[in-house]
Formats: C-alpha cells, sequence, structure tokens
C-alpha cells in the first residue's frame, strides 16, 4: 500500500505517491523520492518507514539547521510512531502523510448523523464541540488546578479512555491529578513503567492493546490493574517538559486507537500552552512586581528605536531557546545577553561570557569543552571547559562569526545533543545550559561564501534580537553617560559624582558615534578622570580626537562622508586609537587601562601587542 504525502513548501502544494516500505524526505539537489525546497539544505531530512504491523514511523536526520515537530512533539534520530494522517513541520515546509493513497482525495463523503451524538471516541461531532469548549473554558482559567480537570474531562468525553493522569513537574515537588469516568478525581495506580519512559525520554508512548504487547503486559501495574489500553506523552511548552499526560483503558478488550492518542495529544497541547501563557505572564508580573530587580538597566531607554529589542527580551527571556544577537560593534550585546540571563529561570545560576574572537584557535576547543590530564603537552591536569562551568545557567559565545568551521561543527553537536566530550576523554558530559550567541557580521553572506555553517547558522537563529545603534536612539545619551559617570565615581573613589556641562551634554548628544556605546563609555570615563571630580566641560570629551582622521581630500574642502579604506581598517584604527588613549588615561597601568577600556587585562594587553603599542 502507497503512502500518500501532501507537501507544502516554496514551491507550493502537491501530492505524491511512494510505494515504499522505507523512504528518505531531503532537499532539492538529493536523490531521495521526495524532495522539499528547503534554504540551504540539499541533503536527507527525514527517514520514513514501515513496522511490522504496516504502522508508519519516522526519524529525523541529525545535524537539521530545524527541529521536525509534528502534534506529540518533536522528532529525534530514532524511529518512533507517527499518527496516519498528522501534520510535520519541517522547517518552512509541512508534510502530511497519510497510509491510503485515497485519504488525501478531496471528495466529499456523506456523514451518518449518529456519529456526531456525544458518546466516547465519536469520531467528529462530539470530540469537536468537546475540544472548542476545552480551549474556551481553558481560557477564563488562571491556576493548574483548574486548567488540568478541564483537559482530563474533555480527553474523557473525545476518547475511550476510563482513566486520565497528568503529573506536573514543579520546582518544589510534582503535582499529580487523577480523573475516571464519570469524573471521578480519586487517586489510582497507573503504569509508572510508562509513565518514567515519557519523563526521562520525553517520546510518546502508546499500547493500543496491551494484551499483545510483548513488553507492556509484563508490567506489575498493567496485570494488578487490567490495564487493557495506555497512552503517555509529555506535556512541552516553552522549550521545556512541563509534565506527563497519561490515559488508560480498564474494561475487557478495550483499546486505544490511534485517533485516541491523537486526541489526547491534541487535548495535551491546548493544555501545554495554557499553562506555557500562564508561566509567561507569571514571570512578567513578577518582574514587574519586583521593584528593582524587575528591570534591567539595559532595558531602561527613551528611544522609540529599541521598544522591539526591549519586548523581545521581555519576552524571550523566560524560555531556553538559543538567542542570536545582532548589532554593530559596541552596541551592548553582552550587556543584552546578561539582562536575558538576569530576567530568566536560570539567574541563580552562571552566566559564563566566552569571547571568540579573543581567544586563540588553538585554545579555544579546550576552552569550551574542557581537557582530561595528559591530553596534550602542559596539560598537567583535567579542566573542565565553559559549557560544563555553565551547567545550571547561560553560556553566552561574543562574535561567534569569528569562530573557525571546525569548531562550529562542535558547536553545533552541543546544541543538538547538549553533551560535550573533553579533549582526550571518550566520557560524554551532558550540560544543562541556556546558549545564547552574538555577532556583528553579516553572517548570511559568510554562509553563501562558505565561512559560516550553514545549519549552525539555522540552530543560532532560532530567536533573534537586533540592537540599534547609538546615532539612532540618541536620546538615551545622556541617561547612559551619567550611569558610566556614576560608575567612573566608584572606580576613582570621587566622593561625588561628576556633572555634565550643558555643552558637554549637547557635545555628546551630537557626536557620530561610531563605536557605538563602548566608545560613549570610554570618552565619558576618560572625561571623568581628567576632570579630576569637576563640572565635565567639552574639554574634558576629547571628542575631536576621539573622532577618525578625515582623508585629504575632506582636509581640502571636499566632502567626504566615510573614513578610506575598508570597514576593517577603519575598525583597527579606532581601537588603536582607543587603545592609546585609555593607556594615556591610566599613566600606563594595564588593569586600570583595561578597565577604561573594558576588557580583561589578558585580552587588553594582546591588542596592545597587536597593534605595536607594547612589547610581546
Amino acid at each position: 500500500m502507497p503512502v500518500c504525502l501532501e507537501v507544502t513548501d516554496r514551491a507550493g502544494t502537491r501530492e505524491q505517491e511512494v510505494d515504499l516500505d522505507s523512504f528518505w524526505i531531503g532537499g532539492l539537489r538529493s536523490d531521495c523520492p521526495v524532495a522539499l525546497d528547503l534554504p540551504g539544505v540539499f541533503g536527507r531530512v527525514l527517514e520514513v518507514a514501515r513496522d511490522d504491523r504496516g504502522r508508519l514511523r519516522v526519524r529525523a536526520e541529525p545535524g537539521l539547521p530545524f527541529p521536525i515537530r509534528c502534534a506529540t512533539g518533536t522528532i529525534g534520530s530514532r524511529f518512533e510512531n507517527f499518527l496516519d494522517g498528522d501534520t510535520l513541520n519541517v522547517g518552512p515546509a509541512l508534510v502530511r502523510l497519510r497510509h491510503r493513497a485515497d485519504a488525501l482525495g478531496s471528495d466529499l463523503q456523506e456523514i451518518d448523523p449518529a456519529v456526531l451524538s456525544p458518546s466516547p471516541g465519536s469520531p467528529v461531532g462530539a470530540w469537536y464541540r468537546t475540544f472548542m469548549e476545552m480551549a474556551d473554558h481553558l481560557e477564563g482559567l488562571k491556576s493548574p488546578e483548574q486548567m488540568v480537570p478541564a483537559a482530563m474531562a474533555a480527553i474523557l468525553r473525545a476518547t475511550g479512555a476510563d482513566r486520565v493522569h497528568v503529573l506536573l513537574d514543579d520546582d518544589d515537588e510534582d503535582r499529580a491529578f487523577f480523573m475516571s469516568r464519570p469524573e471521578d478525581r480519586r487517586p489510582f495506580r497507573v503504569s509508572r513503567s510508562l509513565v518514567e519512559q515519557v519523563r526521562e525520554n520525553a517520546r510518546v508512548v502508546h499500547v493500543p492493546v496491551a494484551a499483545s504487547d510483548p513488553i507492556a503486559r509484563t508490567f506489575h501495574s498493567v496485570r494488578s490493574e487490567g490495564i487493557s489500553a495506555a497512552v503517555a506523552l509529555p506535556i512541552q511548552a516553552l522549550g521545556k517538559n512541563l509534565g506527563v499526560m497519561y490515559a488508560d483503558c480498564t474494561r475487557d478488550g478495550a483499546q486505544l486507537t490511534a485517533e485516541d492518542l491523537q486526541r489526547v495529544a491534541f487535548c495535551s497541547r491546548i493544555l501545554a500552552t495554557a499553562l506555557g501563557n500562564r508561566v509567561l505572564v507569571r514571570s512578567l508580573l513578577d518582574r514587574d512586581a519586583a521593584g528593582n530587580g524587575a528591570r534591567h538597566w539595559a532595558l531602561e531607554t527613551e528611544s522609540p528605536a529599541c521598544a522591539e529589542f526591549v519586548q523581545r527580551v521581555g519576552l524571550y527571556a523566560p524560555a531556553d531557546y538559543t538567542v542570536l544577537l545582532r548589532g554593530e560593534t559596541g552596541t551592548g550585546k553582552e550587556v543584552v545577553a546578561r539582562a536575558l540571563h538576569d530576567l530568566s529561570r536560570r539567574s541563580k545560576g552562571p552566566f559564563v561570557p566566552v569571547n571568540c574572537a579573543a581567544i586563540p584557535e588553538q585554545l579555544m576547543e579546550s576552552m569550551l569543552f574542557g581537557h582530561e590530564k595528559g591530553a596534550f603537552t602542559g596539560a598537567m591536569q583535567a579542566r573542565r571547559g565553559h559549557f560544563e562551568e555553565a551547567h545550571g545557567g547561560t553560556i553566552f559565545l561574543d562574535e561567534i562569526g569569528d569562530m573557525a568551521l571546525g569548531l562550529q561543527a562542535k558547536i553545533l553537536r552541543v546544541l543538538q545533543d547538549r553533551t560535550v566530550t573533553p579533549i582526550g576523554g571518550r566520557r560524554q558530559v551532558r550540560v544543562d545550559v541556556r546558549i545564547l550567541a552574538a555577532t556583528h557580521q553579516d553572517l548570511e553572506r559568510m554562509v553563501q561564501e562558505g565561512r559560516f555553517r550553514d545549519d549552525l547558522y539555522y540552530r543560532l537563529r532560532e530567536l533573534e534580537i537586533v540592537l540599534p545603534p547609538l546615532r539612532e536612539r540618541r536620546e538615551d545619551v545622556r541617561r547612559l553617560a551619567q550611569r558610566f559617570l556614576a560608575e567612573a565615581a566608584e572606580e576613582l573613589g570621587y566622593d561625588e559624582v561628576p556633572v555634565l556641562a550643558a555643552d558637554a551634554e549637547a557635545a555628546l548628544t551630537a557626536a557620530p558615534w561610531r563605536g557605538n556605546i563602548r566608545e560613549l563609555r570610554h570618552v565619558v570615563k576618560g572625561a571623568a578622570l581628567r576632570s579630576g571630580a569637576g563640572v565635565i566641560l567639552p574639554v574634558h570629551l576629547e571628542l575631536d580626537r576621539a573622532l577618525p582622521r578625515t582623508a585629504p581630500a575632506a582636509a581640502a574642502g571636499a566632502a567626504v562622508d566615510v573614513e578610506p579604506g575598508t570597514w576593517k581598517e577603519r575598525l583597527e584604527h579606532q581601537e588603536k586609537e582607543a587603545l592609546q588613549r585609555t593607556l594615556a588615561a591610566a599613566n600606563g597601568n594595564l588593569t586600570r587601562a583595561a578597565e577604561l577600556f573594558g576588557v580583561p587585562r589578558t585580552t587588553y594587553r594582546e591588542r596592545l601587542v597587536r597593534h605595536g603599542l607594547l612589547d610581546a
């Protein structure tokens, strides 16, 4: 019997039949029987096969730049049962699978009015009305104690299940809910083996007939409770497993069909959305009510240009999704990354920033993943890498566009499996980290030129935040300057924070700020040092020295919009001047100069040597 597919991608919608027991779905340039128009993907994507009972099973190719999802969750690299007629989200494409070739036809079929009666498991009318009522009901509920019973009652009305159990994973303790026909809420014994399988692997378990299942029929709870059929699946929202939905039958000969599993999965999805929205709203409200801790200083702005990125930080912080921060050099990407961490559920865990451009390529792998004793010359003892150090918290990969291609592949592995392998070791260490990344590079162009992996690019862009340059948010220059003056006063030991003169404030607001917030910080802190705790005047700012040198044509009176040379040369020139200014302001003290520059002392020294300002 052929498998019929309905495919929707950038090329449109089409139907296709495949009369094979096993076949692959892939990109346009692959040799797969089914090809999808997926941006940047040309190899195998998804394998479809039949088991010995004729049921469809699917598995995803490892290393894809996007997750593959269906009604019951995310498809992994191992074969999993697939619901007949369900739709797969394959990146930007949709693929619907059916056993029969005529299942996707558009011919109308007459429906017996009897099937619309509200009896358990009736195909159309009852379950549709039940789910609509459930969705409307959940909208007005505010607590899991109200939401979960509403979903459980809907499952009992719309499927052939006799009992439903929901286990919610809370930070403090698990919460269990029970319901039997007709809405009896007394606890009962469930198949713990099935529930634990779902909790450990986050996968769907379906036992349509327990008596004929060689594994399920050996479970003690199945025999003692007389369980004839069961389903269990994860409740997932906001990138996290919230718990387990379990349903079973205890009547002799009763079964839970694939359609029943679909309906349980649908109820679970609606419940997960309601619970996830509650978690998100509660986190936002808690932040608003927390006073000083409710709002990170990086999100304080008076500029309309910042409205979108501030909104996105507030929305993305509670989730565990990967976030890519984009913006020019100096726009405050690390500060925003810290805000994402501080406003997340991981705020009590470590925040580990890693500058991918500052660490030599030869050391980067050891720094990220760690090494075992004796792994290489000089490895006198084992060392944990940054990913292990960030366990339970957040790792921030700054300037990831400067990372070597070989390391990009290993970062992709961590994104997929959340495991690292130290250099010289065989053990795989599982890490619970949220990954944030940042770059000022044009990653799209780098992907086209083969300098950045396309699969890693799509993985990193799960969520994206673009930071505006300072010249587009001049309303914030005064506020930021006052903050940096307060920092300088504390560092320099001043009794009072220096005050900006009106003309100095106007000069700061009008400056071009090609180096963005980082340049403003250096200028203001240098001015605080030069003013000697007095009023800061325009002369203390030295903005004329901060401006890049003009071309000869500009000196002759010609109009020149930008500096000569490539952008890289201009940035190098600006960095060299900033290094010279901070070194002079600190009277040659490298530690103080590095603090003024805003980087660790070792990084500051490396940059001085690179620019020829200090002997190696």
